[in-house]
């Protein structure tokens, strides 16, 4: 057992080891001083003559995605600021990085978002922004609508994380609410040639979704806000002041058109990394490790509950087939309504649920279910590894494993054991990796 452990822990750390954000930024830009232009994967954008280029962004991947950028423009890049998460591994020279919170926003994050404003703001007129997306950006990058409150804007993330909405249903409500998401940031930087670079963490890349949009122009509707508060059976629980905005606001685009940022500016958008891109470095990597290996077409956007049924589907059929060993990539992000009082996330509940399915055979299968940013939930884990005989192994222990199914407290099963994945912040977000393992 051990072996096979340490194993999946290894071929993990070589997952997140091989997207590293600073290692993607890197190897994906560079100055091309005979056109005056820069290089962008395989793109070349012309720059106005002498202009300085300078760094703003936010996300968990920020701190990362600067430092590449750093190596890669070296003298070229003035300065920058950026708003990320604590993160150990990526430290900018060049580029100040503000402290924020997530998966809510705190303090920190609101005086952030102010000084990046600020610092946008300020910058020379004509210079070239390249601004830094990744996921994290949410609640990072976090201004309310006047005349919200900030702590109304806190209650409310913490209701619609725990709603069990999929995050393009969470992030139409967030921009219904924001002045800062949407494309709304680009009324700061209309002075600006602008570049943006992404590392993506929703399930079909879209940028209208990635980190909300801040500089995404867009269509914004209240109205469907609204239609998803009430089919989540939260319009009446949020905050009076949030309702009250949403409300007033549905109203006026039933009468008009949409708000829209469309006209604030169209500017290069680059994908440098996503879900779909770690999953095939997965693949090889598994292969190297002597694994047949095949993934998903398409990253899952679903509940955990079918998400559940799909990776049985899959085990099923990897059992009927004759390779060995073998390995199915999934990757993407599930979503989980919170009922219960206990702590965890969804790659803990879902190793622990696929934990219990594993318990009823008699030879080695190994699950895997985490989080690339190195956080699941709000704990300090990113997932977990489980096999067949993890269930019963918590029923000997006494942790009572369906129990803690039932109050979602999949963190204290597997806290103390062997089965818990605690790299710590990664300062990556490309969303959740599954992987499910004959060997």
């Amino acid at each position: 057992m051990a072996e096979y452990l340490l194993e999946s822990f290894n071929i993990w750390r070589e997952i997140i080891r091989k997207v590293d954000p600073s290692e993607v930024l890197f190897e994906s830009i560079s100055l091309q001083p005979d056109s005056n232009g820069l290089r962008v994967q395989s793109e070349s954008i012309p720059m106005p003559d002498h202009s300085a280029i300078y760094l703003a962004g936010a996300g968990k991947a920020s701190a990362g995605m600067a430092l590449g950028a750093e190596n890669a423009l070296n003298e070229h890049l003035k300065d920058g600021l950026v708003i990320s998460t604590p993160n150990p591994f990526h430290q900018p020279q060049k580029t100040r990085v503000l402290i924020g919170s997530h998966p809510y926003p705190d303090r920190a994050s609101f005086q952030a978002t102010q000084q990046l404003i600020r610092y946008i703001r300020e910058l020379p007129s004509g210079s070239t922004l390249i601004n830094l997306i990744s996921g994290g950006t949410s609640s990072l990058l976090c201004r309310p609508a006047a005349p919200i409150p900030e702590e109304d804007i806190q209650q409310l993330y913490r209701q619609l994380v725990t709603s069990g909405a999929e995050i393009g249903q969470i992030n139409t409500v967030r921009k219904a609410v924001s002045s800062v998401k949407g494309g709304r940031m680009l009324q700061f930087m209309k002075h600006l040639n602008v570049i943006d670079l992404i590392i993506s963490d929703v399930p079909d890349d879209n940028v209208e979704d990635i980190g909300s949009g801040p500089t995404t122009p867009q269509n914004i509707s209240t109205r469907e806000a609204k239609t998803i508060l009430t089919g989540r059976s939260l319009w009446n629980k949020i905050p009076d002041s949030v309702r009250n905005h949403i409300q007033s606001r549905s109203e006026a685009e039933s009468l008009s058109n949409q708000e829209k940022t469309a006209e604030s500016g169209h500017h290069p958008q680059f994908i440098l990394s996503s879900a779909r891109i770690v999953s095939s470095e997965a693949c090889r990597l598994l292969e190297e490790h002597g694994f047949e290996a095949s993934r998903e077409p398409e990253p899952w956007s679903g509940s955990i509950n079918d998400f559940e049924k799909l990776i049985r589907k899959r085990l099923d059929t990897m059992l009927n087939s004759n390779n060995r060993p073998a390995a199915h990539v999934f990757y993407g992000e599930c979503t989980l309504k919170v009922t219960g009082e206990g702590k965890g996330g969804r790659n803990q509940e879902l190793a622990l649920r696929m934990a219990q399915h594993l318990s009823s055979f008699d030879r080695k299968i190994l699950f895997l279910s985490a989080g690339t940013d190195g956080i699941d939930g709000s704990t300090d884990a990113a997932g977990a590894i489980v096999d067949e005989t993890t269930w019963r192994s918590g029923e000997k222990r006494n942790a009572d494993p369906a129990g803690a199914l039932a109050d979602n407290d999949s963190y204290n099963f597997f806290n103390d054991t062997p089965w818990h994945i605690k790299t710590g912040p990664t300062g990556n977000n490309v969303m959740d990796i599954q992987i499910l393992m004959l060997p």
